[in-house]
């Protein structure tokens, strides 16, 4: 990601390719399995749309994600 792109705009570069090439995408994420997560964010309300990569574990999936290599975390994991 270069200094003058945040990962608003790295994400938003993702999802149109995934939109467009009917869920691939290539570069870093060639031949991964992934999905767009819609979701409202729980401070702003604003509704998002995220890409983010699974494996599939039986009839669930386990998703897997990242905050673009910041050095902090914010989790929210749920069973």
């Amino acid at each position: 990601m270069s200094e003058s792109s945040g990962p608003n705009d790295w994400n938003q570069k993702i999802i149109e390719e995934f939109r467009a090439n009917a869920g691939r995408v290539g570069g870093y994420f060639e031949g991964a399995p992934m999905i767009l997560i819609h979701h409202i964010g729980a401070r702003s309300g604003r509704e998002r749309v995220n890409p983010v990569t699974y494996l599939p574990d039986g009839n669930d999936m386990v998703i897997t994600a990242t905050k673009g290599g910041a050095p902090t975390t914010r989790t929210g994991i749920t069973t």
